[in-house]
C-alpha cells in the first residue's frame, strides 16, 4: 500500500517554469511552451502577460530557463 513513498521534492533545486508547467493543463502547456520559444517575446514581456493573467513568473526567471541555465538542464 504505501510502495514508493517518498519525501516531497524540495522546491528549491527545480526551476519555477518547469513548476507552472506542471500545474498547467495541456492547452496552456502548449501555449507557454510556444510563447518560451517564441522570440518575439521578450522575457520582460512575456513576464508581465503572464502576470495579467495571475501567473507571477520573473524575467529572470524566463531568461535563465531560455538560456538552458536553469535547473532544468543540469
Amino acid at each position: 500500500m504505501l510502495e514508493g513513498l517518498t519525501p516531497p521534492k524540495s522546491k528549491a533545486v527545480y526551476c519555477k517554469i518547469d513548476q507552472m508547467l506542471a500545474e498547467l493543463d495541456d492547452n496552456d502547456k502548449q501555449i507557454f511552451n510556444d510563447a518560451l520559444d517564441n522570440e518575439d517575446w521578450s522575457a520582460n514581456g512575456l513576464s508581465m502577460a503572464l502576470r495579467q493573467r495571475g501567473l507571477s513568473v520573473a524575467d529572470t526567471t524566463i531568461t535563465k530557463h531560455r538560456q538552458k541555465a536553469c535547473a532544468c538542464f543540469r
